[in-house]
């Protein structure tokens, strides 16, 4: 059966957002009072492994990261809601600053829309942080849909997202392609019905994407034989 829709990730697929989320969660530790050598330890390593799982896990972890604690530790959990507080103050004033679009985004993008594909972002980032973004980089064009994190009852890798956002762009799971960068989205994918194409320059929590199986692991959006791929 043809694909006739995509949905497309956005941290890591589209945009390199690593510095963004650097300098933000290192504003929200040092208004929770840590010192500059436990903020120091939430760098571009540690981010890249743990971004992708939404703003609570990913503020969690750099909790508990700074304070040389386990994520489920009850002190975490308690100053979680102060953190989240801190994060949610910093990141609408810094989203964007300290990002970049990847090389070949807005050309693969182009390519789909001049194929008449409808497209869907969706992403575990906030929605208005992901609005905000896409508007900031010059992207917000080419969807018709933006849903976050906060849209649905579940965020991926759970695949009621990917389910509701078929929904919303009115074609069955499938005939759409998820276009993402780590095995939340390949798990997402497959659990909704969807097909799914990698992206190798992404996050994926540390490991090797290549080993997730899809339907085409590229290293540029531009350069998909995107007709090849819809069928």
């Amino acid at each position: 059966m043809p694909l006739t829709a995509a949905i497309i990730d956005l941290d890591g697929t589209m945009v390199d957002t690593l510095g963004d989320f650097i300098v933000v969660l290192q504003y929200t530790l040092s208004d929770m009072g840590c010192h500059p050598v436990e903020i120091a330890r939430v760098d571009r390593s540690f981010v890249a492994q743990t971004v992708g799982k939404g703003t609570d896990d990913l503020v969690r972890r750099s909790l508990a990261h700074a304070w040389g604690l386990l994520p489920d530790d009850a002190d975490v959990s308690a100053h979680l809601p102060q953190a989240l507080a801190f994060y949610h103050h910093h990141y609408p004033r810094l989203n964007g600053l300290h990002a970049e679009v990847f090389a070949g985004v807005p050309e693969g993008l182009q390519q789909l829309k001049d194929l008449g594909v409808p497209l869907a972002c969706l992403t575990n980032k906030p929605t208005a942080f992901a609005k905000q973004l896409l508007a900031a980089k010059g992207l917000d064009g080419f969807f018709s849909q933006v849903f976050g994190g906060d849209a649905f009852e579940r965020k991926k890798p759970d695949p009621l997202p990917l389910i509701k956002t078929c929904e919303a762009l009115g074609v069955p799971p499938s005939q759409v392609v998820m276009v993402g960068d780590s095995s939340n989205d390949a798990q997402a994918a497959r659990a909704a019905g969807c097909e799914v194409l990698l992206v190798t320059y992404g996050y994926n929590h540390g490991d090797p994407i290549e080993a997730v199986p899809a339907l085409a692991h590229v290293a540029r959006l531009d350069q998909v034989n995107w007709r090849a791929v819809l069928g």
